[in-house]
């Protein structure tokens, strides 16, 4: 019914078939074996991982601690911005000095002798009002200043008109204490003028008393002489008659 060729061919295919079930029996009866071994080492045990809630004291002495380390973190900040800022203003100071004394100058003792003669004026002036005290003494220190610290001076001044560039407030009080000085000076200057009239009137009238004096005195000499000479000649009268007759020719 069948052709030998296709029969042949059914019998090849069956012979396939059945080796190729074969050995995927055996490999899966292998992995059965394997499954079935017991293993020598414990199974491994799951990591247990236990979340621990802080507590309401825990929660505030976390954040009192936060809190103490911002402010400490905030105060050494502030510390160093004032010691930043200090440096900065010694340096500015060691500059300003630095331009201001002059090298061919020596502030020692000539300083000493400066407030020397500030206390000097206020000395000169201790019974007057606390104006003239004040300006007796800055005069005499302002004075003796700029003798001996001529250059010195002259750098301070400028130092202190570039102040007073940067302070419109002290530049109104030096203008107002310069006022103040115009006007003691004026002040100071009319009774100086009235004390010297008044002296030069005193001293008119004491020379003039003196001149008096010197002439009632000559007068009083050439009378004596001229008596003497009276009684030399007439030596036999009496002493009162020639005062009389002296007194009667001079009249």
């Amino acid at each position: 019914m069948f052709s030998p060729v296709f029969k042949k061919t059914l019998a090849t295919a069956a012979a396939g078939a059945v080796a190729l079930s074969i050995p995927s029996q055996t490999v899966f009866a292998e992995e059965e074996k394997k499954k079935s071994k017991l293993s020598i080492y414990d199974e491994p045990q799951p990591k247990v991982v236990i979340v621990e809630e802080p507590t309401k004291l825990e929660e505030h002495v976390a954040y009192a601690q936060k809190f103490a380390n911002e402010k400490v973190e905030e105060g050494k900040t502030h510390v160093n911005s004032l010691h930043k800022d200090w440096k900065q203003f010694e340096q500015c100071v060691k500059n300003t000095v630095k331009q201001t004394i002059d090298k061919d100058e020596e502030i020692l003792p000539n300083g000493l002798y400066v407030g020397v003669a500030a206390l000097a004026g206020t000395i000169l002036a201790r019974n007057r009002n606390i104006v003239i005290r004040f300006i007796t003494s800055t005069a005499l220190a302002v004075g003796t200043a700029h003798y001996l610290l001529p250059k010195t001076t002259h750098n301070v001044a400028v130092q202190l008109e570039k102040v007073e560039s940067k302070y419109p407030e002290l530049q109104s009080a030096h203008k107002s204490l310069n006022d103040a000085i115009s006007d003691a000076r004026k002040q100071v200057d009319g009774l100086v003028g009235e004390a010297r009239g008044a002296f030069d009137e005193s001293t008119s009238k004491l020379f003039g008393s003196f001149q008096q004096n010197d002439a009632s005195q000559q007068a009083k000499d050439k009378f004596e002489s001229v008596k003497k000479n009276v009684e030399s000649m007439y030596s036999t009268r009496s002493n009162p008659g020639v005062e009389e007759t002296l007194k009667k020719n001079n009249n």
